[in-house]
């Protein structure tokens, strides 16, 4: 199946939402003034809630052990004793993150089943395979694509980063659109001013809300937004410009 990386849509497709997959998962799609990237909702999401990446799989994200590869392969076996289900990680992405090769990463095409055991396969969607020979010295991590099984972005338990806001209600285990750039609705907390920043909120009550700008060096919030042309009320939705990308 194949899919385009953007799409050039009109107002209003921002809206579909489906049970089955038109898209690749991240795909970006432009509306006039407003983006939008395509996910799968992890969780019943309604309408207007800022959105978050859901949590990694512990064990997998860093320090896996590799076999050796060569210089445009384009299969990385991993060494560890793993349990991993068939295209766990599809479109998701192995990065190295310790000795020598670290800082080199690689979009996944798929990945064969392991059940605590060694040597799943991991085959990389990209032609020219590695750019570098590996030894049984890197080290690596896995990580699923970052628009699957998305989550309502709660201060309380932050399990990824902010990645946009949803525009119609997202039944759990359904594809839609959560905008990332431009205009927006948006659950407001506190009460910020036209014009305002905004960052995520910390509010347990309000999940998936944002709230103004107001760095108190307790909490270190991401800058997400800035608010329209009138003041926010807590508890109520907003006018607002994503700025997420």
């Amino acid at each position: 199946m194949s899919f385009p990386q953007m799409i050039s849509g009109k107002p209003g497709w921002e809206k579909q939402t489906s049970t089955s997959q038109k898209h690749k998962l991240g795909t970006k799609m432009i509306i006039q003034d407003r983006v939008f990237r395509y996910v799968e909702a992890g969780e019943a999401i309604t309408a207007g809630l800022l959105t978050m990446g859901k949590a990694g799989t512990a064990g997998h994200q860093v320090d896996r052990g590799v076999s050796a590869g060569s210089v445009g392969d384009t299969t990385i076996t991993l060494t560890d004793s793993l349990t991993i289900t068939e295209d766990q990680y599809k479109d998701g992405y192995i990065i190295f993150n310790d000795v020598e090769e670290e800082g080199h990463m690689y979009k996944i095409k798929s990945n064969t089943a392991v059940s605590s055991a060694t040597g799943c396969v991991i085959t990389l969607d990209e032609e020219d395979g590695l750019v570098t020979a590996i030894t049984t010295s890197q080290q690596v991590g896995l990580y699923e694509n970052p628009y699957k099984d998305i989550e309502i972005h709660d201060g309380n338990d932050i399990d990824s980063a902010p990645l946009g806001w949803t525009q119609v209600d997202v039944p759990s285990g359904s594809y839609g659109w959560i905008c990332v750039n431009g205009w927006t609705a948006a659950l407001i907390d506190g009460t910020p001013a036209a014009g305002s920043p905004l960052v995520t909120s910390n509010n347990a009550s309000l999940d998936g809300s944002v709230e103004v700008y107001d760095e108190d060096g307790t909490a270190n919030l991401a800058p997400v937004a800035v608010n329209g042309p009138i003041a926010g009320v807590a508890g109520e939705y907003a006018f607002i410009k994503a700025n997420i990308e």
